[in-house]
């Protein structure tokens, strides 16, 4: 019966060890200010900390190698009231690639004028169906849009129910009186982040994601190079597809902002009829950096 019990809370504590998703590291910065009392910023880095790598997200079990892990910083540049705070919120996303100790950028992008109020002593409380407060809606959001990001990038269209959710935390952010939630807004914020993944007009965006990872970089260790480069040119072709059916899609400007020096680097030491036509594909797609595509030309 002793045995029995130990083995039960063995296996309870190996549960919860390897339950949660993330690995994310955290930071609030605080230095732009002019105030001396540090504590509140502390209190926020420290609660966002356990909201995100303590909280369980889905009912996947994550061993620990499986962690999702990226970074979230957030740097206040305000605190105008002793609730009222704004910032620059930065969000990264990495992916590991199979057989190599190489990780490559899911998202690397910045929400600038990120406003929210927080209380000292409050805790962070989360329901996807109802708005609670900024700062808990738009984190939570950011999750799932990882955890969306990262399954797109081993199935396709793996990442659906957590795109879904994401959905479901834009509706219930509709009341909310912070900036990023709504249509009429901007067209870079958090609702057309969700509308450009879920709209079938844009399908090809996730397949170009599936297609880059998993049959691209995930194949570059072995001997298939040419061919996982082949399926790399596939995806961004894909991605040439949902910029034609819309130029400026913020998904499209998230791929470029993680993928463009990735993309160089792959394809230098390519043949030259691939490295035409890849400098081909990312000029249509992102002319403004047509120099930096051109040096794929430069290489031997």
């Amino acid at each position: 019966m002793k045995r029995f019990l130990l083995y039960c809370l063995f296996s309870l504590f190996i549960t919860f060890a390897y339950s949660q998703e993330f690995r994310v590291s955290v930071s609030v910065n605080s230095t732009q200010l002019q105030s001396s009392d540090r504590e509140v910023f502390q209190q926020i880095q420290e609660l966002l900390n356990e909201f995100i790598n303590e909280r369980k997200w889905t009912d996947i079990i994550y061993e620990e190698y499986e962690k999702i892990e990226g970074s979230i910083s957030l740097t206040i540049t305000e605190h105008s009231t002793q609730e009222d705070f704004k910032g620059d919120l930065n969000l990264q996303l990495r992916r590991p690639v199979y057989g190599s100790t190489y990780t490559t950028t899911l998202l690397n992008t910045q929400e600038q004028n990120f406003t929210f109020k927080f209380i000292q002593g409050q805790s962070l409380e989360f329901d996807q169906n109802n708005y609670t407060n900024n700062l808990v809606s738009a984190i939570a959001f950011y999750l799932y849009y990882f955890l969306a990001l990262d399954a797109d990038s081993f199935e396709l269209n793996g990442g659906s129910k957590y795109f879904t959710i994401c959905q479901n935390i834009v509706t219930a952010s509709q009341r909310s009186v912070s900036k990023g939630w709504k249509r009429a807004e901007d067209y870079k914020n958090k609702y057309w982040m969700i509308e450009n993944y879920t709209n079938s007009t844009y399908r090809y965006i996730r397949e170009a994601s599936y297609q880059y990872h998993r049959l691209g970089l995930d194949m570059m260790q072995g001997e298939s190079q040419a061919e996982a480069r082949n399926n790399i040119m596939e995806a961004i072709e894909n991605v040439k597809r949902a910029h034609r059916e819309k130029s400026d899609l913020v998904v499209v400007q998230q791929f470029l902002d993680a993928k463009a020096d990735e993309i160089v680097n792959i394809f230098k030491g390519a043949p030259q009829n691939e490295k035409q036509r890849v400098v081909d594909l990312m000029k249509e797609i992102n002319p403004a950096n047509t120099n930096k595509y051109e040096q794929i030309l430069q290489q031997q």
